[in-house]
């Protein structure tokens, strides 16, 4: 059965609480440093360069030098200029009054900008003195002409700014990709004096000024020195300062959404430890109460000795607790508790499932902050000098955010699905919340992976048409990026909720290789940055390789003598449809506690690498399993001080752990078939991944109602077995539901016997739905039935179930409702709950729900 959950100590809560929340701080650290620490190299790139056709990055194969100067940015992809530059509206003469919508009001004092902005204009046209197919940084490193026109441009709009970085930074460009031929200090342009100190202000003002229709494709071949126009200036500036702008709300957004992550694992551990803290003071209070161990009480109801509670419901009203837990009982009722629409939680909706209302809200709450920055943060204007047009410029724009916060949620997407995840640990969640995180940070993800994608489409094919976009998948990034796209897409479509269902191992198999394919495609498509952006895929690796650190550790921690196989054996009773499977853990470095799950891996064939969860049933000796269990077993109780389990051929092992599985198909069909071929138990080689699961503080109640189904009943055998005699627990009652009767006579034989023999406080009402089962005993004539079981036919009232315990525990006592078992039940003991929340009869009830979803 998929419920695991696993109990511990409010002293251990303490310890592990310190040192992961140290492991905690490490890991976010690792992920900030992903996703921020380029981003401060660029943000750092891009007030240095501001242009983005002033850096000058490799070429990758399949794509030539003066493509890729031309195309990409400094940081992000930059833009294409292999098309018109002249804004539509653009004036063809200087006249400062007719800016038309070109020229919008807005302030262009940033020298720095201005220094950009005249590289980039001056830089757009073709000069005598240098050949026609020369890069950019050929042309600014090697033309007189254009470099006199820049120092021109830089004295007529920057106020001197040639004195200062931006002709430095131009320079230290040309040292570095000029001409090879040439020493690098031949490179550097002419000092600022040399080209210009010739030119008074008349014969400034007599050159000729560059107008926008000059940089139209082709450009104008010039021959002389030339200043650009005050519209053409104003285009190139108001263009990089719209490039600047989107490209750090680009980078903003992309580390939002680590943020926000971070702000909802501090909210868990908040609520943890304000957990701790109230128990801890629950505790204080109560010592000044007489509370009886579990096995010493009355077995008819919670309210035996009505004047001690009279005292503790006196004591309970007036206490600060109980003020202070008046709010907590709304946000149970309407936020943390009910199902996120009307009444299905569990339950699946066909080819879907939806998480409760907190989860819901959570997952909510990103998906509207991830729609959000994507679609806003822009500027734009008609003028633009690498898009004329504003919805060119959206495309553009949109494709780049999508694309930058789509790869920026990876780490949270590999950190939210693995197994050994350290947030488990610090906010006390169960696996399940944090899968479905997982899997919603993915979708998102995928997402804005195929807008980007679809965008970028969009922008290749339109002047050239699907011949050019044909082309661009023969280089190396554009077709790495796409494989990235589509893989993930297939991750999306083949983790619906039906494909992890029913052909688990399909899907496992699935996901792993698309994983990889996603991260290795991603590697390829940011190669273009020579690393710089290689971080994130590098910190989803380093999640997975320490998951699987952990996983080894685990493994080694539970059989430290790995060179000898641990076998277990496993019995099955084809009446009951229950494969029984006891695992010895005498080598085991630490004692294995009821109510924990482990990972099994069968290594008995070539599917070794599977391995599925099972819920601890018991621990400690078990019944020497020499013949299989049968219908017409006694239910005496069995002598556990000196039984031993005995695998054929081997030494008998007193120390055990004994997992009940229900099988099905795939795994558990395969190990239900190895148990019936056997004769005696037969011996199956193991792995041992474990232990998993928080288990809730049941000893903190008084009374505890189990409703649970089939194999569920795992939960409450492990929850009683390893409940300790200190507990506050007044009365425990499991409704178990099952379909056959034979398998509720083998466990109640097995499991139950000593737990119900002696102990007046469980009481056990058994539920065969069918009734008529082939092979099950007639109901009236079970024998040895112990007094606190009952035997009852069809289906059980769950909300009457749950109503009954509400109006049987006294006031001031707290009563936890825990479902296990089909979908339907859970959810009619979760409804049933949050109803009776709103009672003011209720007194303090808590619902716990242990499952296990892919």
């Amino acid at each position: 059965m998929d419920q695991r959950k696993s109990s511990s100590s409010s002293s251990r809560e303490r310890g592990w609480m310190t040192s992961s929340t140290c492991l905690l701080w490490i890991l976010l650290a690792v992920c900030w440093t992903g996703v921020t620490a380029d981003v401060q190299q660029q943000q750092q790139r891009v007030e240095s360069l501001g242009s983005p056709v002033d850096g000058w990055l490799e070429v990758p194969d399949g794509l030539t030098a003066s493509d890729l100067s031309d195309l990409f940015s400094p940081s992000f992809l930059s833009l294409p200029l292999s098309h018109q530059l002249r804004p539509r509206n653009a004036p063809d003469d200087d006249d400062e009054d007719d800016d038309g919508e070109t020229l919008r009001p807005r302030p262009r004092s940033d020298r720095a900008r201005c220094s950009d902005a005249c590289q980039m204009v001056v830089g757009a046209v073709a000069y005598v003195d240098v050949a026609p197919a020369s890069r950019r940084v050929q042309k600014a490193c090697g033309s007189r002409l254009l470099q006199t026109s820049l120092y021109l441009c830089l004295r007529v709009y920057c106020a001197g700014y040639h004195e200062a970085a931006g002709i430095e930074r131009l320079n230290r460009t040309c040292a570095t990709v000029g001409d090879s031929s040439r020493q690098p200090e031949q490179n550097v342009l002419p000092p600022y004096h040399d080209l210009v100190s010739g030119y008074s202000d008349e014969d400034v003002a007599q050159l000729r000024r560059l107008q926008p229709s000059d940089v139209d494709f082709p450009p104008a071949n010039i021959s002389e020195a030339v200043v650009p126009s005050e519209a053409l200036y104003r285009n190139g500036y108001d263009t990089l300062d719209d490039w600047l702008y989107v490209h750090k709300h680009h980078l903003a957004y992309s580390t939002m959404m680590l943020l926000f992550w971070m702000v909802v694992v501090i909210v868990g551990i908040s609520c943890r430890m304000a957990a701790v803290v109230k128990r801890a003071a629950r505790r204080i209070v109560a010592r000044s109460t007489d509370y009886q161990p579990l096995a010493g009480r009355a077995a008819d109801g919670l309210d035996a000795d009505a004047d001690a509670d009279a005292d503790e419901a006196a004591l309970a009203k007036s206490s600060p607790l109980a003020v202070a837990g008046r709010p907590g009982i709304w946000l149970r009722r309407y936020v943390t508790l009910p199902a996120a629409f009307g009444y299905r939680c569990a339950q699946d909706f066909g080819w879907y499932t939806v998480p409760p209302r907190v989860q819901s809200l959570t997952i909510a709450v990103f998906v509207a902050i991830n729609v959000l920055s994507c679609v806003q943060g822009y500027q734009t204007f008609s003028g633009n000098m690498y898009y004329p047009l504003v919805h060119e410029q959206l495309l553009r724009y949109v494709s780049d955010r999508t694309g930058i916060v789509s790869y920026a949620n990876f780490p949270l997407i590999w950190l939210f699905g693995m197994r050994n995840n350290v947030l488990l640990w610090l906010t006390g969640w169960d696996f399940g919340t944090f899968n479905n995180f997982h899997r919603w940070v993915a979708r998102v993800a995928t997402v804005q992976a195929i807008i980007h994608s679809i965008g970028y489409t969009l922008l290749m094919c339109r002047n050239d048409g699907l011949a050019a976009f044909v082309e661009w998948w023969a280089i190396f990034f554009w077709w790495t990026g796409g494989v990235a796209t589509i893989s993930m897409s297939l991750l999306l479509g083949f983790s619906l909720y039906w494909m992890r269902r029913h052909v688990y191992e399909a899907f496992l198999v699935l996901h792993i290789v698309l994983s990889i394919l996603v991260l290795a495609g991603m590697l390829g498509h940011v190669s273009i940055f020579h690393g710089r952006f290689d971080g994130l895929v590098w910190t989803c690796t380093a999640v997975w390789l320490a998951d699987r650190v952990l996983r080894s550790l685990r493994i080694l921690a539970f059989h430290p003598r790995f060179w000898h196989v641990v076998r277990a054996a496993a019995t099955y009773d084809a009446q009951s449809n229950l494969v029984r499977l006891v695992v010895p853990y005498s080598t085991s470095l630490y004692q294995p506690r009821p109510g924990t799950f482990y990972y099994l891996h069968v290594l008995d064939g070539w599917r070794f690498w599977e391995s599925h969860p099972f819920t601890v049933a018991s621990v400690g000796g078990e019944a020497e399993p020499d013949a299989k269990p049968g219908p017409s077993s006694s239910f005496s109780a069995l002598d556990d001080s000196s039984a031993t389990i005995r695998v054929a051929g081997h030494t008998p092992y007193p120390s055990t752990m004994t997992f009940l599985v229900r099988p099905y198909d795939g795994f558990t069909a395969r190990l239900r078939d190895k148990a019936a071929t056997a004769f005696i138990p037969a011996s199956l080689p193991v792995l041992v991944d474990g232990p998993y699961g928080h288990a809730p503080p049941l000893a903190t109640f008084d009374a505890v109602l189990f409703v649970v189904g089939g194999s569920g009943v795992v939960v409450p055998l492990s929850h009683l077995s390893g409940i300790g005699r200190a507990s506050r627990l007044r009365a425990v009652h499991v409704v178990w539901a099952a379909r056959e009767a034979a398998m509720t006579v083998d466990i109640i034989r097995t499991d139950f016997a000593g737990l119900l023999d002696g102990n007046s406080t469980v009481r056990l009402d058994v539920h065969i739905t069918s009734a008529d089962n082939s092979g099950s005993l007639p109901l009236p004539d079970i024998p040895d039935l112990p007094r606190q079981a009952r035997l009852l036919v069809g289906r059980p009232d769950v909300r009457g179930e749950v109503e009954c315990a509400v109006k049987n525990i006294a006031p001031g006592c707290r009563l936890a409702v825990v479902a296990c078992g089909p979908a339907r039940m859970a959810d009619d003991a979760r409804r049933a709950v949050v109803d009776l929340l709103g009672s003011p009869t209720c007194g303090h009830v808590e619902y716990f729900e242990e499952s296990f979803q892919w």
